[in-house]
């Protein structure tokens, strides 16, 4: 970045959980080998202790960002309006907005005034650790909505949590492969204080909210684990479709908690797009685990299957084409123990999508009275060769009865 300017500040964001700055920028903002990370973020260093330029997680808040690229600042209807054109193109009919504030919801239901959704959407509002029980209410009633208010247009998903990084810092039982490793002391990152997280889940439970929490590693999911059984003992969860999002990682033992407390599983296909970094970052091994729906599938754990966009591509085609064969675009195929039937995919990414909102009886699959979403493909994703189902374009979507993107042959 420093051959293209030394006099600008220039930041990339990579993901959701890193930035890379220049030495501009790291001027910009006082960051030099003095300072100290953050809890829950880490800075990157050269192997001789320079900065690389890397902010990760907690540590990106040393920048700050121009308010045009703030979060919300670019939800305007228009703007979605022609986003859900784009997806609709690449045949999808419903979308999960996982990390959601007031603003995209506004924008949606301002959308669905007018008559323009051309996608079915559900809004999981995001807190952030820095937000204590005290101020809990406050930032609720700021929304503007109660737990799954809504309707089959527009629905209040649930609330929101992470409590590990990305990539880069997703928290394990295990140390980083090398060189990334801290010459084996790096576990990745933990980003939401435990008393903090187990409080929070306990008392939006108490309230009737439904958590989705990110946990990429499964030192991560340990601590979900265990703040889910605390709420659960409160206020059963059981039944209300409490959801660990991304599950790269998980032990066997914690499969038995999974189940017993009526957990959902939602997966992307990060590693068809980063086999490389996490053999990287986790070792071959680790790698080749992440994202083990036939180990979910088998211990009977619901599971969802989706892209985390725009971290990841968001055609659903290539989520199918993932999971089936476990292929990736540069490495591979990464985990083939772990591939899933196509009919397993389709289930997963239709009604088990639904079922995260309890919606599976509107929606999901072709049945007498379900609404009228589908999906025309030129072929037969269940018989034809796996590489056309990452290849083929979508004829024809149709949301709610109506044609929204294609047109009839002839």
């Amino acid at each position: 970045m420093d051959k293209a300017t030394t006099d600008h500040p220039v930041v990339v964001v990579r993901g959701g959980h890193e930035y890379v700055l220049n030495t501009a920028a790291l001027n910009e903002w006082s960051i030099d080998e003095t300072t100290r990370a953050p809890e829950g973020g880490s800075i990157g260093r050269y192997p001789d202790g320079r900065l690389n330029g890397e902010l990760v997680d907690q540590a990106k808040r040393f920048v700050e960002l121009p308010p045009h690229l703030s979060a919300g600042a670019n939800y305007q209807p228009e703007s979605l309006r022609l986003e859900h054109q784009r997806l609709n193109e690449a045949g999808l009919t419903s979308v999960r907005y996982a990390s959601g504030n007031k603003e995209l919801y506004h924008a949606l239901s301002e959308l669905k005034r007018r008559g323009d959704l051309t996608l079915r959407a559900s809004v999981l509002f995001r807190i952030q650790p820095s937000v204590d029980l005290d101020g809990l209410d406050k930032v609720i009633a700021a929304w503007g909505v109660g737990p799954d208010e809504g309707d089959a247009w527009l629905r209040v998903g649930g609330i929101k949590l992470g409590v590990d990084g990305g990539f880069e810092g997703g928290w394990m039982r295990e140390p980083y492969q090398e060189p990334w490793g801290d010459n084996g002391r790096y576990y990745g990152l933990q980003t939401f204080p435990t008393e903090r997280y187990v409080e929070l889940v306990r008392a939006l439970n108490q309230r009737g909210w439904r958590v989705a929490t990110h946990a990429v590693g499964d030192a991560a999911m340990d601590l979900v684990l265990d703040a889910y059984g605390k709420a659960n003992q409160d206020r059963s969860i059981v039944g209300r479709r409490f959801v660990v999002e991304h599950g790269f990682i998980a032990d066997h033992d914690q499969l038995p908690r999974l189940k017993e407390l009526g957990l959902a599983v939602s997966g992307q296909h990060h590693l068809y797009l980063a086999g490389p970094s996490l053999v990287k970052y986790w070792g071959t091994e680790r790698a080749h685990r992440v994202t083990p729906m036939r180990t979910y599938l088998d211990a009977g754990i619901p599971v969802s299957l989706g892209s985390d966009s725009p971290v990841v591509p968001y055609r659903p085609l290539w989520i199918l084409y993932h999971f089936i064969t476990r292929d990736t675009i540069s490495a591979g195929v990464m985990g083939e123990q772990q591939r899933i039937t196509r009919e397993e995919a389709l289930r997963a990414m239709s009604l088990g999508y639904a079922r995260l909102t309890f919606e599976e009886q509107l929606k999901g699959s072709i049945e007498p009275g379900k609404l009228a979403d589908l999906v025309v493909l030129p072929e037969d994703v269940l018989t034809c060769p796996p590489e056309r189902i990452r290849d083929m374009e979508v004829s024809m979507t149709i949301v709610g009865g109506e044609i929204v993107h294609g047109r009839p042959a002839g």
